[in-house]
């Protein structure tokens, strides 16, 4: 650590104070996305994860940019702290969008200046430091001379962004992506991957990883499991959904394969279904509307409601790399499931309670789907508290649980 990084590490007495906890792995969450709202899977892994690991005896902070949702001087959000920071480069995806530039290689462009010099030098206080993307993947060595560094990647950034955008291999864009994703791969201690699939892809495309584990998405129990759902009609009744039409539910963000499974679900299968139909649609992978037989929710606070009152969920995915969070909520929720192989990728081990079909079978699979007769599905493994205290216990292992000397408290 260069000697400005040292002098501003001295300084970092706020959070020193809160991550000076002997006892337990102090892990440090770095997201280059705003952590709240919860609107993407990005977002949600990256929290839940969190929550998960509290829960599971971890010290966890997650240090993510500040947006006007959270306090600038940081907020808990349940057993996690957030610390947010401002960087000049947090503009550009507001600026820009992301439909032309990825937004990685938009904040990867973020100087190594003051802001970033004092998260780096925060991170000597923990145990653990995990990076979620590979957009700050040009500090993650300066870090790993002090702790231990984890990339938690979320795709195949590369082959997510050629998908994206249809992009080419030599483009500039596409080329600065493969640059980070390499260094983040190289440069961390561990790497952890939504699937095993991952892991050999990033080892394809980057030589051997020393190290890599597998943890899955999932869901959330406290809100699927632990709470009475509300009436399915009632649901239905307040959304103006008929109770003899088929109501097909897709959860999606903003991500492109999203953005076409909609297109894909309005403009070729509905018109295939031949009963009353109507398709369900939540997040940001469309705008809100009431159309024809399309009715766009947008983001909404809770998933429940809209998983009591469908009759089928659908997941005609096509592109894409990790896995998809609405698989597992839609698994956790009991729903018939009809999905793309794509779609499927990571939940594999389940495919016995979903069904598998191309995209010109969709349809037809659509109006067969059956569901678990009232069962609640066994997949008690997806919980995010269970993949969470997986993840702290991979973390306790990295560490060894020999820890440097405990820093001394701040008068």
């Amino acid at each position: 650590m260069d000697e400005e990084l040292r002098q501003v590490a001295h300084g970092c007495s706020k959070l020193g104070r809160a991550a000076i906890i002997p006892d337990d792995v102090r892990i440090l969450s770095i997201l280059p996305f705003p952590a709240l709202p919860l609107t993407h899977g990005g977002r949600v892994r990256a929290v839940e994860l969190a929550l998960g690991m509290a829960r599971a005896g971890g010290h966890v902070d997650l240090a993510c940019p500040w947006h006007p949702g959270i306090p600038r001087r940081g907020c808990q959000h349940e057993a996690v702290t957030i610390r947010p920071f401002v960087f000049a480069a947090n503009l550009l995806p507001k600026l820009l969008g992301d439909r032309l530039v990825p937004p990685l290689f938009q904040l990867s462009l973020q100087p190594y200046t003051v802001g970033p010099r004092r998260l780096l030098a925060q991170t000597r206080l923990y145990d653990v430091v995990e990076f979620h993307f590979c957009a700050y993947a040009a500090w993650m060595k300066r870090a790993a001379a002090y702790t231990r560094v984890v990339y938690a990647a979320h795709n195949v950034e590369l082959d997510y962004a050629l998908q994206a955008a249809g992009s080419r291999r030599g483009s500039a864009f596409t080329r600065r992506i493969a640059a980070l994703e390499r260094r983040a791969v190289q440069d961390s201690h561990l790497v952890v991957t939504c699937t095993e699939a991952d892991g050999v892809r990033l080892a394809e495309l980057y030589g051997e990883i020393g190290r890599f584990e597998v943890v899955s998405n999932g869901f959330d129990a406290a809100e699927l499991w632990e709470a009475d759902p509300p009436h399915g009609h009632e649901v239905r009744e307040e959304l103006g959904l008929a109770r003899d039409e088929l109501v097909l539910l897709f959860v999606g963000g903003r991500g492109a394969q999203n953005r076409r499974a909609v297109e894909f679900l309005e403009h070729e299968l509905l018109p295939k279904v031949h009963r009353p139909a109507r398709l369900l649609v939540v997040g940001q992978c469309t705008r809100p509307r009431r159309e024809g037989r399309v009715l766009a929710l947008g983001f909404v606070d809770s998933l429940v409601p809209l998983f009591a009152a469908a009759d089928v969920a659908v997941n005609p995915i096509q592109s894409g790399s990790g896995s998809n969070i609405k698989l597992a909520e839609y698994l956790a929720a009991g729903l018939p499931v009809v999905t793309t192989p794509v779609g499927l990728r990571g939940y594999e081990a389940f495919a016995d309670i979903v069904t598998v079909a191309p995209l010109d079978e969709f349809a037809e699979a659509v109006q067969s789907a059956r569901g678990l007769d009232g069962r609640r599905p066994e997949v008690a493994e997806l919980t995010w508290t269970a993949l969470g205290g997986r993840l702290y216990d991979i973390y306790e292992q990295l560490v060894d649980r020999v820890r440097p000397p405990a820093l001394p408290r701040p008068g």
